[in-house]
């Protein structure tokens, strides 16, 4: 309890200092301002302007210098930049720099090939939206004729559906009718192919049977985010009453994008109703009800004006969806690609270790086959190396090596002995095996950190991947080495 008692003292000591000292400087700032004051105010007035002046620059510098030292190594945020759309020009040359590293590159030849050049004479207009919304009635209320299967079961179409619907008037559209996505309690994540559909139409619809849930508004978002016509259709609106209807429709309105079109609709559905026959009986009939569409056709005839517009913004989305198709299968083979670089230079290495006196401090720090492993892979991946110093970079993994050292040399020396006669065939097998892992780990964190990004290519980022591959199933990979330099060997694996 004392000491309690003697930290409140200290603290209330400390406290009534602090106000003295702050009253101190107040008091003699206000001295000073009043001494200036009198000594100024019967100077003239371009001196006292000259003085405000240097005031004002000093406290503005102070600031200043005040604000940068606060600052200092504090990282600024950026900002996202937007991305830049690719051209023709610029996927046909990411093509050709890839067909030279080998990738095959002759059905996105044929996709680019395949681009319209002229305004498209249908417009295409894709429906999405969750099972049983009545998406392919809705189609069959636009075009009667249409053989749309329908269901009370939900996600009746199972794949793509394409319809043709020409009006009087000359409005002339091809309807697709996507599969259904998943119940609301999922969360919204609309297939590959799916998505790729929607980026090959014109217009794109999501369709709505009630209230907006999190996983349509996720649905939509994903929708919007390729720069078409959204509109989103609030159909079976004969279960409303025109309350019930007009608050959905604000509610809606509320959640979906700025940009969107909002339209009510009723398509064709069966009810079953009563009737009285003359006689006083009632019997049960099933009829078609609904089929107002009007609104939802009259929004496709003012978007139709739009059709050179929209043409363009489809091709746009067509050279998007090859350069993002493109990024995808360069990645994947890019990594393919890597992993045999990284297998031939760890058997490299291990044949390279059989008469080396300790793995890691040749081959890793000063060697030859490690500068020409990161070439090669920054080669594959177009990463230019002249930020990077190859040679630290050796030498900071050959840091990681000798810490690990010892356990190393233990692990491949009990992982050789499962593999008899292995010494006459290798010779300081467990020297080499190590060299192997060395490699194959180095390797991998390269080609780990070349798949993230350009940008990540750092020594650090490369180290830290290193270090985790080191501690990654090395008995097993260490096994798996052996089986491959001893198939090599004897000529079979």
């Amino acid at each position: 309890m004392d000491s309690v008692k003697l930290l409140r003292r200290i603290l209330m000591l400390l406290t009534v200092v602090v106000i003295l000292a702050v009253l101190l400087i107040i008091f003699q700032l206000t001295d000073f301002g009043y001494r200036a004051f009198m000594q100024l105010k019967d100077s003239s007035p371009w001196l006292l302007g000259i003085y405000l002046a240097v005031v004002a620059v000093v406290a503005l510098a102070g600031l200043y210098l005040v604000f940068k030292i606060w600052t200092l190594g504090r990282s600024k945020p950026q900002n996202k930049k937007s991305r830049v759309r690719p051209s023709l020009e610029s996927v046909q040359a990411r093509l050709e720099q890839a067909r030279e590293q080998g990738f095959e590159a002759e059905e996105l030849d044929a996709q680019l090939a395949a681009l319209p050049n002229e305004q498209a004479q249908e417009l295409e207009v894709a429906f999405f939206g969750k099972i049983s919304t009545g998406k392919s009635s809705l189609i069959r209320s636009l075009i009667p004729d249409a053989r749309v299967e329908t269901s009370v079961i939900g996600g009746s179409t199972g794949k793509i559906e394409r319809f043709y619907y020409q009006a009087a008037q000359g409005l002339s559209l091809q309807l697709l009718d996507m599969p259904g996505t998943h119940q609301a309690q999922t969360v919204a994540h609309l297939a590959e192919e799916v998505l790729a559909a929607a980026r090959r139409v014109h217009i794109v619809c999501y369709v709505l049977d009630q209230d907006i849930t999190a996983s349509d508004k996720a649905s939509i978002m994903q929708l919007n985010d390729f720069g078409k016509p959204l509109v989103v259709v609030l159909n079976k609106i004969s279960r409303y009453k025109e309350s019930e209807r007009r608050q959905l429709l604000e509610h809606i309105r509320s959640e979906i994008p700025a940009d969107a079109q909002l339209v009510a609709v009723d398509s064709i559905h069966a009810k079953e109703v009563q009737i009285q026959a003359a006689d006083g009986s009632l019997r049960k009939e099933e009829r078609l009800l609904g089929g107002d569409v009007h609104a939802l056709v009259q929004l496709f005839a003012d978007l139709e004006a739009r059709r050179g517009e929209l043409s363009s913004s489809q091709r746009q989305a067509l050279i998007e969806l090859a350069d993002d198709t493109l990024s995808q299968r360069l990645a994947a083979f890019r990594r393919e690609r890597g992993k045999s670089i990284v297998k031939t230079y760890s058997r490299k290495a291990m044949f390279g270790g059989v008469a080396a006196v300790g793995p890691g401090t040749d081959v890793i720090i000063q060697g030859y086959l490690g500068l020409e492993l990161i070439k090669s892979l920054t080669k594959l991946y177009g990463v230019s190396t002249q930020d990077v110093d190859l040679q630290g970079l050796l030498e900071a993994a050959g840091g990681k090596v000798r810490s690990q050292l010892t356990v190393m040399l233990a692990l491949t020396g009990n992982v050789c002995k499962a593999f008899p006669g292995i010494g006459t065939v290798l010779g300081g097998a467990s020297h080499a095996v190590a060299y192997g892992l060395i490699f194959e780990s180095l390797g991998q964190a390269i080609v780990d950190t070349l798949d993230k990004a350009e940008t990540q290519f750092t020594t650090q980022n490369v180290l830290n991947a290193f270090e985790q591959q080191m501690q990654h199933d090395m008995e097993k990979r260490a096994v798996s080495l052996i089986k491959t330099a001893l198939g090599e060997k004897y000529g079979g694996a």
